[in-house]
């Protein structure tokens, strides 16, 4: 059959998007939303704490060290579960409540420890 032919019948090929799915995409948000405050909470303590430790003349560079290399592990962890073959295989709103359900737990336990130690 000429294409031109298939094209005036059918018109062009469309590929119709995947059924969009509202409690997992407000669940995500949730779970991320979550990270993201539990994170800022967690970094602004450890500049402040980098800035008295500084300001009474004690080497912060360590902490900081530290400090960063936890975060850059977390992030690591994070994206070679997403670069993997059976995650990359899912739909996005599932992939990405899988990997907020991940990165979720960690920070925000710390944070609400930090919190209540305070």
């Amino acid at each position: 059959m000429d294409s031109r032919t298939c094209a005036a019948l059918y018109g062009p090929a469309r590929i119709a998007p995947p059924p969009r799915r509202p409690g997992v995409v407000l669940l995500s948000a949730v779970l991320w939303l979550l990270t993201s405050l539990s994170v800022s909470w967690l970094c602004a303590l450890v500049g402040i704490a980098a800035l008295w430790g500084a300001a009474s003349g004690e080497p912060v560079g360590g902490f900081l060290l530290c400090c960063f290399a936890v975060l850059c592990g977390g992030a690591g962890v994070i994206v070679a579960v997403c670069r993997a073959p059976a995650v990359r295989r899912m739909s996005g709103d599932v992939r990405s409540l899988l990997l907020g359900a991940l990165a979720c737990p960690v920070p925000l336990v710390l944070a609400v420890a930090v919190f209540s130690a305070m």
